[in-house]
């Protein structure tokens, strides 16, 4: 059997890497490029072989390294203190989602601790490696894990200068984004909108004369990361405004994380990717604070003026805004059924019906006067019917419509292509709702 593996070479380079760098009193940081390496192929050692289905004392459902980390910790010993503490450590970091994340960010603060052999030495001790891995991975096989073990001992005599309080994108890398923190005056409103993707606020629009827009230091793209040491993620939202009057009369501080490294200027990948997932077309290259309404990838563009509908009615369907409605406005028009609803308004004019990245927005087609304008906030719902789907329509509150009482239907019509475009694209907004702080 071979006593050696390529992964383990390729740790073995990297701490001769920081040995050098320690040398020369460069500091190793956390996107350091062989840093980076090193941390990447320690993950692809701690999962090759992994036994993810387990059923023992230590394990009753599907593991992962950090799974097995944390358990580890448990075993009696006064030798494991320091590890004990950084796992309690991540446990309390709220930033950070995933079992990825945590094992990164318990490898970081391991490496600064200098205990991150603790957990070999407790994996071989313990005599549940063969449990956790199959034989032919390097954790699982006595001999690699012993000569993986030394190269690890090593590693606690190397000095790192990590950022431990930059985690909230370890669950997307090992990289890290830069973090600005903003400390602003007093104010009612920042001038800034943020739209959710999975559970980070993606700054979408900042306002020129805002507060934020004013001090020249947030772009689009950019991500913000915390409010007044409020983590911000996908459960804050419609909170931010009380958030941001949390600290009334003080100071708001705002941390974002940048899409773009100072100096290069070259992108931080993993916010890329959430815009992607946004289906956002923002100029990620530019800076100019404002994005194109027109969405990436789409099958069919539309042009400034937006969609060419015929506006029928705006029905004015009560205290509930749900699809159901929808369907009884189109039937109340179909078939004058005016008693099913409080009232109906008659329109029957030419439009443009505008699919904005934070709105909807209808203008007379021949004057380009605004006749509605109705954020994602306020729409409750949207569809048509199956045996007419050329007619189509959406509910709006006066209010968002968590909160609103009343509610009005805006019914449409055009060909059966734009129709089924525009009633998916209106779906598209629901899920990336725009909040303004």
């Amino acid at each position: 059997m071979s006593v050696s593996d390529p992964l383990i070479k390729d740790v073995k380079s990297c701490v001769q890497q920081f040995l050098n760098l320690n040398f020369t009193s460069t500091p190793i940081t956390d996107n350091n490029f062989y840093f980076i390496l090193f941390c990447q192929t320690l993950e692809k050692i701690f999962n090759k072989g992994l036994i993810r289905q387990q059923n023992t004392k230590y394990f009753n459902r599907i593991i992962d390294p950090y799974a097995w980390m944390v358990s580890i910790s448990r075993e009696k010993g006064t030798t494991i203190l320091t590890y004990r503490n950084c796992v309690d450590c991540v446990r309390e970091k709220k930033e950070i989602y995933s079992n990825e994340g945590r094992f990164r960010y318990l490898v970081k603060i391991c490496l600064l601790k200098k205990c991150l052999q603790v957990s070999l030495e407790c994996l071989i001790d313990s005599q549940i490696a063969h449990l956790l891995y199959s034989p032919n991975s390097i954790l699982g096989d006595e001999i690699l894990i012993e000569i993986f073990l030394s190269v690890i001992r090593q590693v606690s005599k190397i000095e790192f200068s990590l950022d431990l309080n930059n985690c909230s994108f370890l669950d997307y890398s090992w990289y890290i984004p830069e973090i600005l923190t903003i400390e602003l005056v007093p104010c009612k409103a920042l001038g800034v909108t943020v739209s959710f993707s999975g559970n980070k606020a993606v700054i979408v629009n900042v306002e020129s004369n805002g507060v934020v827009g004013e001090s020249n230091k947030v772009k689009l793209g950019d991500v913000l990361d915390s409010l007044n040491g409020v983590h911000i993620d996908s459960s804050c939202k419609g909170k931010l405004s009380s958030i941001m009057r949390s600290n009334r009369n003080k100071p708001i501080i705002m941390k974002v994380a940048k899409i773009n490294f100072e100096g290069s200027g070259e992108i931080y990948k993993p916010i890329e990717q959430l815009i992607k997932d946004m289906k956002l077309n923002l100029d990620l290259k530019k800076s100019e604070n404002s994005i194109s309404s027109t969405r990436v990838n789409s099958d069919k563009k539309m042009n400034i003026y937006g969609y060419h509908v015929k506006y029928l009615a705006e029905v004015d369907v009560g205290t509930l805004g749900n699809v159901k409605q929808v369907q009884k406005a189109i039937k109340c028009i179909l078939d004058n059924h005016v008693n099913d609803v409080k009232s109906v308004s008659r329109i029957d004019k030419d439009v443009s019906f505008e699919i904005g990245e934070i709105a909807l927005k209808i203008r007379d087609k021949i004057s380009g006067e605004m006749i509605l304008d109705h954020p994602y906030m306020k729409i409750s719902a949207c569809g048509n019917l199956p045996l007419h789907p050329t007619i189509f329509g959406y509910c709006a509150g006066k209010e968002n419509c968590d909160v609103a009482k009343e509610f009005h239907c805006h019914l449409f019509e055009s060909s059966f292509d734009d129709a089924d475009t525009i009633l998916q694209s209106i779906g598209q907004g629901f899920h990336r709702t725009h909040y303004a702080v």
